[in-house]
């Protein structure tokens, strides 16, 4: 089946932005004088996908006003998270309108200058028919601007592809590279195939009550496998979730109108 679908996760309350999220949900914030949502958005139409299932929070209305003034080619639906439970609670949540088909998560948390990540990431998943993920490496004097996500290991396959092979459970706070120079990531772009959506249910099956669902249990079992396919983003990055991300990507998107 092809992939033309993008699921953007949007129902978190944006707790590390805060005191501003509690009025404004992230995703509306400005970069360039354009929200957060509409660099997603407009990054998922430029890589050629037809469709965005966005999910909100009901808690956001905001959110859903400012998404349907969007004025690309993308065809929008909806779907309700009424309590942040985790990126792999978001997704299913759009079962029902994936009806089957492959998709690509797109986290409006990550801004990108440079090559379209999603565009690199469908490249790799359409040659190697693998779940694949975008990879960024991230260096140490950088890594206070990231928030806190698992570092990757990762090899080259004789063919020149990457399979990402071992990612480590997502820290607290920022990013760790470990003492390291530098460290690999995983990073808010992310193709799966049909069957994925079972292997997130399986996982949330083990959950203890309470524990929110996230995709890090699924990457990490894919990457056991060997069936983890990467991509090295050649863009520059921004975790707006973050005050520091998000000050630096204003810094670097000066205001056009």
């Amino acid at each position: 089946m092809i992939l033309d679908t993008a699921v953007i996760p949007c129902g978190g309350l944006g707790t590390r932005l805060q005191p501003i999220t509690r009025w404004l949900p992230k995703e509306v914030l400005p970069v360039g004088l354009k929200p957060i949502l509409y660099w997603t958005l407009d990054e998922a139409a430029d890589a050629g996908l037809l469709r965005a299932i966005i999910v909100t929070n009901p808690h956001k209305p905001l959110l859903e006003t400012v998404a349907r003034n969007y004025q690309g080619p993308l065809e929008l639906e909806f779907v309700p998270q009424d309590h942040p439970r985790g990126l792999g609670d978001a997704l299913l949540r759009a079962r029902d309108n994936l009806a089957g088909s492959p998709f690509i998560a797109v986290l409006p948390d990550n801004l990108f200058q440079g090559a379209n990540p999603t565009a690199a990431v469908l490249e790799s998943f359409r040659a190697t028919g693998l779940a694949t993920v975008l990879l960024a490496e991230v260096q140490r004097k950088e890594a206070g601007t990231k928030g806190a996500t698992g570092r990757a290991a990762v090899r080259k396959t004789p063919e020149g592809s990457l399979r990402v092979v071992a990612i480590a459970d997502k820290g607290a706070g920022r990013f760790d590279t470990a003492g390291a120079e530098a460290a690999v990531t995983p990073i808010g772009r992310m193709a799966f195939g049909r069957d994925i959506l079972g292997e997130f249910e399986e996982v949330g099956r083990e959950l203890a009550p309470g524990k929110e669902l996230d995709d890090v249990p699924i990457l990490q079992r894919l990457a056991r496998r060997e069936a983890l396919a990467g991509v090295i983003s050649s863009a520059r990055f921004f975790d707006v979730g973050v005050p520091e991300g998000y000050r630096e990507a204003v810094a670097a998107s000066p205001a056009r109108a």
